[in-house]
């Protein structure tokens, strides 16, 4: 897989495959948690994120099992909305809030490779909990002036640690162990009417925003 540089940021997509892993095997036999995995995912027991990234926008396009998401990031009002594929409803998050507060990231010294690439790693704490990314700063780069004040996620804080989108990410908690990892990723043009927010019927803020 070629990579060009296009400008400063990346334009293009970038699929992840998304694992919800058992978080405590010594409670959950793993023949149950993989059972109920499937019953949310499908037989394929995960499910696909394929993002789409130009500029300051991006939308996601999610697979689980039979049923089909998006979530997009709107730069003009700051909200990401989510919405089930037909669906005259979406939900609406504030990027520029999170209830999660950041306490630093700081670098790491864990690697792995991922598509053939290098990569080396920063931790992600906060006050409930941590995460591991791992990147190659000369793959996928992404300037974080285009995402200033999203902290949902310490998005912003995030791509002003790295640089660009994370190849994986791993976080894990008490009752928590999910693993992102990128299967493919592809750099072309993207038609702004890709971003577009759809007209609904009815939109609702989240009340845990």
């Amino acid at each position: 897989m070629g990579f060009t540089s296009y400008g400063q940021s990346f334009e293009g997509t970038i699929t992840y495959k998304m694992e919800v892993l058992n978080p405590n095997p010594e409670m959950i036999p793993d023949s149950t948690w993989e059972e109920g995995i499937k019953s949310q995912f499908g037989e394929k027991g995960y499910m696909v994120q394929k993002y789409f990234y130009k500029r300051g926008n991006y939308i996601a396009e999610i697979e689980a099992g039979e049923s089909k998401g998006f979530q997009a990031y709107n730069s003009e009002d700051g909200l990401l909305y989510s919405w089930q594929d037909k669906s005259d409803t979406a939900i609406t998050l504030n990027s520029k809030k999170y209830l999660d507060e950041l306490i630093e990231i700081i670098d790491s010294e864990e690697t792995d490779t991922i598509l053939g690439i290098p990569c080396r790693s920063v931790i992600v704490k906060s006050k409930m909990g941590k995460m591991t990314l791992f990147y190659n700063s000369d793959y996928l780069k992404m300037d974080s002036k285009f995402y200033e004040g999203h902290k949902y996620g310490h998005w912003e804080q995030i791509l002003k640690k790295i640089g660009g989108l994370p190849l994986k990410m791993e976080q894990k908690g008490l009752m928590t162990h999910v693993v992102q990892t990128a299967i493919e990723f592809e750099e072309i043009s993207i038609d702004d009417k890709k971003f577009e927010i759809p007209t609904f019927k009815e939109v609702i803020e989240n009340p845990m925003n």
